[in-house]
């Protein structure tokens, strides 16, 4: 009669599947909020931050990447702030300049 090792490794856990969407959104409001600082570049942050925001939500609704796709809507709406503060000081730096 042979007896278990021991010392034998334990088999290693299946990695759970990752929702790519919830991925891409992390990566675009990530990119976003880099990107929204600088001037001329940050029109980019228009087109980043609400398609990673719509991914963000929608990966919501899937059973895996919960964490991820919150962060994701996070990053792509602090992105999407970033670019609407950019056209407030630009109006206000223009009302400001016309004399109004």
């Amino acid at each position: 009669m042979s007896e278990a090792d021991p010392y034998a490794a334990a088999p290693a856990p299946a990695a759970q599947p990752t929702n790519g969407m919830a991925v891409a959104s992390l990566v675009l409001g990530v990119l976003s909020i880099l990107f929204v600082w600088i001037p001329f570049v940050g029109l980019i942050s228009w087109v980043l931050a609400p398609v990673g925001l719509v991914l963000g939500l929608v990966a919501l609704g899937k059973p895996t990447g919960r964490g991820l796709a919150i962060a994701g809507a996070i990053c792509s709406g602090i992105g999407l702030l970033g670019c609407i503060g950019w056209v407030v000081l630009i109006g206000a730096v223009a009302a400001a300049g016309a004399g109004v």
